[in-house]
Order: C-alpha cells, then structure tokens, then sequence
C-alpha cells in the first residue's frame, strides 16, 4: 500500500489536478510519433508434449523510422532473442495477416548476451519490400528529440503493445497500441540509480498509480520493450516563459527495462535514447547520416 498521503491536503490537490491536466494534453495530443510503434511477432516455443505447430504471437514492439529512402525499426536487442536470423514479422495490428520482413540487424551488444549490453539497442535494417500500410507510419529525423535531460517537467508517455492486451484467433492477430503517461527523473537521481543521461532516459513508473483517488497497481509493462518514449512538447509542469507552445510528440528513447520498487529505489522505466540508435546506422550504413549531422553542427 503507498505510503500515507493527504489527498485532501490543498497543495497535494493542486499538484494532482496539475499533473493530471499535463497527462490528459499529453494524452489528447495528435499522435505523430505514436503512430509509429508497431506490434513485433514471434512463435512462442512450445513443450516437448504440445503436438501443436507453433503460434504466432506479440512479444515486444518496435518503432518504424524513415531515413532518405530507407526504412528501420528501432527496438531493442533483447527482443531479437528468438528470432537469430529469422525475418521479422510484424502487421497492422487489426486482425490482417502479418508481414515477414527480411533485413539485416545492428546492435549494441550480442544478441546471445544482451543482460552484458546496458544500453540494450538495436536497429533492423528493413531489406525486403514493405506494404504502403507500414510505409506510411514511418516517422523521419524530424520527430526525434536531442534536447537531453528535460527540466520544466514535459509528460513522457511510453507507448507499446502489452502482450495481455494482444489476442491471436486463428493466423490472425489482433493487437492494441497502449500509451502511459509519466515523468523524467532529475538529473541528481540519475547518479542515484547508476543511469547515464547523455545515453539513457529515466522515467518514474511507479509500483501503484493514483486512478479517480485511489491507488491502483500499475500495469505490468510487458511487451513494451522496444517501444517508443515520447517527450511530449508544451505540457510542462514547471512555468516557462512560453505559454503558447505547440503540443508535440517526439521520440526521445526506446523502452528497454521495467524496474519495480527495491529499497529507496522507487519503481522505474529505463530507456535508450535514440541518438544510440543513430550511432549504429552512422557506423554500419556510413553516409546514409551526412547530411543531417552537418545540419546539426551548423
């Protein structure tokens, strides 16, 4: 049970209503980046006595990314665990026939080790033909968020599919697109929890949720590994001197670790900044980024 707070008290109503009108313009905010993730598939590996082939189902998300001409999806490295060299398979999430995707992986880390790669990334080079459907998600450079630790308090929201919310009939798979409203650490707990934030992002996630007054378990993020936090842009807790700023998603990291409470350590999503991600495409693909580095030092 969370500890004993005066949800009567006015400066604790206050900060309530305030951070549950950021979370609702956060959530109500036109999802240019949201619309990006998508639902990752795999065959769950079924026991000696299951005479059953094996089943289709969502084990993680992704993030689909449109840079000049080529197409990637940013995840995580240990979402690839059993796939080894097997097409990727993916869809679009209402019930049609999946898509197998053929491409080429980089990552941080071995894919036969990833709890030795901290930062946990991997981008999927997509080398097969994709569908208009999926084509048409992909977010460019444009969308992604380089402003690091972010000090007046904007609403993150990590978005993904939840396996318990995904439902397989038949070869057909039905998925739904979740996204959770939350908060960056400060730049003092990063060095509390061991976290780098030039390469990593820290987000509360607490072991229960306050819902209409009363605290609630939060949900078990599982299948959001590999999707996409957003940074929220003008629903800042903390006042600016701007008061007109758009409201706009931008994608700062991709989900990587859920952490629940443990001590003074309160629970936590840790996430990978997708600067990460592009440092594997300027190492393996090298040019493919010139011209948007050279923009960026100007």
């Amino acid at each position: 049970m969370k500890p004993k707070i005066d949800l009567n008290h006015p400066l604790t109503k206050f900060g309530i209503e305030l951070s549950q009108r950021s979370s609702f313009k956060a959530l109500e905010a036109k999802q240019t980046v949201e619309s990006a993730v998508i639902p990752i598939y795999g065959f769950r590996k079924r026991k000696a006595h299951e005479r059953k082939s094996p089943k289709q189902e969502q084990i993680a998300s992704g993030v689909l990314v449109k840079i000049k001409d080529e197409y990637f999806i940013f995840s995580a490295t240990h979402v690839f665990w059993d796939f080894g060299d097997k097409a990727l398979i993916t869809g679009p999430m209402d019930g049609n026939l999946t898509e197998q995707i053929a491409g080429e992986r980089f990552s941080t880390g071995k894919i036969d080790n990833p709890k030795a790669d901290k930062y946990d990334a991997s981008v999927y080079h997509i080398q097969s033909k994709l569908s208009d459907d999926l084509k048409g998600l992909a977010i460019g450079l444009e969308k992604f968020d380089f402003t690091g630790i972010d000090k007046t308090k904007n609403v993150f929201l990590a978005a993904g599919f939840r396996v318990k919310k995904s439902n397989t009939v038949a070869k057909n798979i039905y998925s739904k697109r979740e996204a959770f409203p939350t908060l960056e650490f400060d730049e003092k707990d990063y060095r509390i929890y061991g976290v780098d934030f030039n390469s990593q992002i820290l987000l509360a996630w607490e072991d229960q949720v306050l819902v209409d007054k009363k605290w609630q378990t939060s949900p078990i993020p599982k299948g959001l590994s590999g999707g996409a936090i957003i940074k929220v842009i003008g629903t800042n807790l903390l006042p600016i001197e701007r008061t007109d700023e758009k409201v706009e998603q931008k994608l700062s990291a991709i989900t990587i670790e859920q952490h629940r409470k443990k001590g003074n350590k309160i629970g936590h999503l840790i996430g990978t900044r997708i600067n990460v991600h592009l440092g594997l495409i300027h190492q393996f693909l090298p040019g493919l980024l010139d011209d948007f580095l050279k923009r960026t030092n100007e």
